[in-house]
């Protein structure tokens, strides 16, 4: 199976060394010159609880990549999505599979503009990673990867798909629902990733405080709860149960969003907490939580130039 893993930071590093050692053909799809340079000569590395490993893979702007790949497996921050896209029609034909695991609200919607609804496959991943240097990440803990069709159906590709991100060790399953795993997903990320990167610090520091754990609840049920009105059964308890977990299983890990505060850079804050407030309002709801979870992060990154 041909894979282009389209970003290289963290997660797409953790997928493609995974998928590469289980033996599938990995192209790492970049825009970074350095990034490829780093990875075309010294592979991709992974740290791992069980040691580290390294994989020789190919690395390559899109507009470089002359054959089709059988799954395209989208990392880029939201915000890089639509350019992601406009240049995936290099590696891209009818026959290719598409698969997001991104952050926040409306990541089908904008591929779906690219790609037909049939071939997009929409997946949530509670595993975690982080970025040391081009080329190399590291990991702690075990996750795991629910995916459906955007569509709804349960096809040959699909399970074929599954399977392969199974036999690399990720632990994937078919979900049925995808919109309760994506909705459930971003109570998820609007808890932790808000609270670490306002607070900049890695996800157990929120298990330090029962206030600050109970924050985090009280953040992922008002998500929940503009699911619900929806008419989308996303769960408030098993949400909570999964950021329980990560408050031990990822004690170490600084979230995704963390991340960007630390280095100032742009966030996702405007698809994660800022889709929240939006689809609240559409609902005439109120999310007082998340509301100021949107506008904190606003203020953090228009005032990175006054930080120490």
């Amino acid at each position: 199976m041909k894979i282009a893993i389209i970003g290289s930071g963290a997660m797409g590093l953790l997928f493609g060394t995974k998928l590469a050692l289980s033996g599938k053909e990995v192209t790492m799809v970049d825009v970074v010159p350095d990034v490829i340079e780093a990875i075309n000569k010294n592979g991709i590395s992974l740290d791992t609880d069980e040691g580290s490993f390294t994989v020789p893979v190919k690395a390559s702007r899109a507009e470089d990549m002359k054959e089709p790949v059988d799954l395209a497996i989208l990392f880029t921050k939201t915000i890089y999505s639509r350019f992601a896209l406009e240049v995936a029609h290099h590696y891209v034909d009818e026959n290719t599979w598409f698969l997001t695991m991104q952050n926040g609200l409306g990541n089908i919607e904008l591929i779906e503009e690219f790609v037909p609804k049939e071939r997009i496959i929409a997946g949530v991943t509670t595993w975690s990673s982080d970025l040391k240097g081009p080329g190399h990440a590291a990991t702690h803990g075990k996750g795991y990867l629910r995916m459906a069709s955007a569509n709804g159906e349960v096809t040959d590709g699909l399970i074929a798909i599954k399977d392969a991100l199974s036999d690399a060790g990720l632990g994937s399953e078919i979900f049925p629902d995808v919109m309760v795993a994506i909705w459930e997903k971003v109570a998820f990320n609007a808890a932790i990733n808000a609270t670490t990167a306002i607070c900049r610090i890695p996800c157990g520091g929120m298990g330090k405080s029962d206030l600050a754990e109970e924050l985090l609840y009280l953040i992922s049920d008002e998500v929940c709860e503009v699911a619900n009105r929806s008419g989308i059964k996303a769960s408030a308890e098993d949400v909570r149960k999964t950021l329980k977990n990560t408050l031990t299983e990822h004690y170490h890990h600084f979230s995704s969003m963390s991340q960007d505060v630390l280095a100032k850079r742009k966030t996702e804050n405007e698809f994660i907490s800022g889709g929240v407030v939006k689809k609240a309002k559409e609902l005439g709801m109120e999310v007082p939580y998340n509301q100021a979870m949107y506008m904190l992060l606003n203020a953090i990154e228009n005032t990175y130039d006054l930080a120490e």
